[in-house]
């Protein structure tokens, strides 16, 4: 392990980056964006663009932005402190820390473990964001909200994005820990490493500049607007409520960097710990190479990736470390479509600056009556995907209702080619370009669901 980092002089980004960053938000009328890089220990911040399109007021290096599931990390960190404390275990049922715990399905819920909340794996649906307030009981009244969570797969078996399984981990964490969830982040995390600019509450970041998310008017197109509804509800805030700045992600990239010491010196995680999280639990499908205990992790030409993304209502951001290089990027936008900017501007940096770059999927062919198999409708809580067979691949139409304002939209149809048995590669241009998908089998060689976006569309049988 190198000797941690207490000083850091900060610059502005090197001109090769900035200008592919202007490049990438013109090209996606990205609003407004943070970019952060660190580097031989080193820092480089700006801002770009604006923080609204209403106001035109211009983004700061220290801008705040919600971080969206980038939270997710700092839940796992927190939980694995407390995993090294002996108040948590991993592979112990989560029912022993939480016996008023109750699940859809009761043999699953004896079954699930905390490595499991922590690596995707639980098998229950994941997308509920039921407000319960914002009162202290925030975390405590979701739990009752569980019992209408599907049990889509066995715990441990399949990998499907879970949000309310963070929400699980964070009640957990909770009640171990004798206080509120933020209270606990915030005394064991943010403030240990020095992150003064990181916050879970509105009411707490409005006093600092902050950015306001955009969204676009019609899905697919260029013209964006300013998302109205600005926070999450406090009950989903261990899954992805932080308002942050790219230093702090920064701050908590160089801590990962020295093995879990802070720039002071202060050992929070063993080294050990800190190395565990990134091991690869679960092969994540289209999602991610592999998940870790809250990471993403790949390997890109053997070099290994780690990193998290997250989006909310108008914002989307991303931090990404590649330990062996003692290098991260984050990077913070507020638009709804922000990804795409972001994919693009990771990937040639790590092309630019480490000759790294990850091999396209080849294309296969599949026969028609093979492709046959996949056309149909499948549904989730928040919609439905129509599949159907176009050409030598399928073609995607999804009618969803954003869960995070509760707008119900049409999006462009994308077409597809297979890169696999099961597994499919979008070909249309734009946003969804290079995505990929996949779908889960019965015993008896039907689909029974249609993976996007990490999550699982059950084929519906009229």
């Amino acid at each position: 392990m190198a000797e941690p980092q207490t000083e850091a002089t900060v610059s502005e980004l090197d001109e090769a980056l900035a200008e592919r960053a202007r490049a990438e938000m013109a090209r996606w009328r990205v609003p407004g964006a943070a970019i952060g890089v660190l580097a031989d220990g080193q820092r480089q911040e700006q801002g770009f663009g604006v923080v609204s399109l209403e106001t035109g007021y211009p983004t700061r290096p220290d801008t705040l932005f919600q971080i969206g599931s980038i939270t997710k990390l700092f839940t796992a960190t927190l939980a694995m402190l407390l995993v090294e404390e002996g108040k948590l275990a991993l592979d112990t049922p989560v029912v022993t820390y939480l016996p008023d715990l109750a699940l859809a399905d009761a043999a699953a819920r004896d079954r699930i473990t905390l490595r499991m909340l922590l690596s995707h794996s639980s098998g229950f649906y994941g997308d509920l964001f039921d407000d319960t307030g914002m009162g202290d009981d925030a975390l405590s009244a979701y739990l009752k909200v569980l019992t209408k969570a599907e049990q889509q797969s066995p715990p441990g078996e399949v990998w499907s994005y879970n949000n309310a399984g963070f929400v699980l981990a964070g009640a957990l964490i909770e009640r171990v820990a004798g206080m509120p969830y933020e209270k606990a982040v915030r005394e064991r995390i943010f403030q240990p490493l020095g992150m003064t600019h990181s916050f879970y509450f509105a009411h707490d970041a409005i006093a600092h500049p902050n950015a306001v998310g955009h969204t676009q008017v019609t899905p697919g197109g260029d013209e964006h607007e300013v998302a109205r509804l600005y926070p999450l509800p406090r009950s989903v805030n261990a899954a992805g409520g932080i308002i942050s700045c790219v230093d702090d992600l920064l701050t908590f990239a160089q801590f990962q960097l020295d093995g879990g010491v802070t720039r002071d010196g202060q050992r929070l995680l063993p080294e050990a710990t800190i190395h565990a999280m990134w091991q690869p639990q679960i092969k994540a499908a289209n999602f991610a190479e592999a998940y870790g205990l809250g990471w993403d992790t790949r390997e890109i030409e053997g070099v290994r990736v780690i990193g998290h993304g997250g989006s909310t209502n108008g914002f989307n951001a991303h931090v990404t470390i590649i330990p062996e290089r003692r290098y991260a990027i984050a990077a913070l936008t507020n638009s709804g479509r922000g990804s795409v900017m972001i994919d693009a501007l990771i990937a040639d940096e790590l092309q630019r600056r480490f000759v790294l770059a990850e091999r396209k999927p080849e294309r296969i062919s599949l026969a028609p009556e093979a492709l046959a198999v996949f056309a149909g409708v499948y549904t989730r809580p928040d919609g439905k995907l129509i599949i159907s067979v176009s050409g030598d691949g399928l073609r995607r139409e999804a009618i969803m209702r954003d869960l995070l304002n509760d707008k119900e939209e049409t999006y462009p149809p994308d077409e597809m080619r297979p890169i696999g048995a099961t597994e499919f590669v979008g070909v249309t241009p734009g946003e969804n370009l290079d995505s990929r998908s996949d779908f889960l089998l019965s015993d008896d060689g039907r689909p029974r669901y249609y993976r996007l976006g990490g999550r699982l569309a059950a084929r519906s049988e009229q």
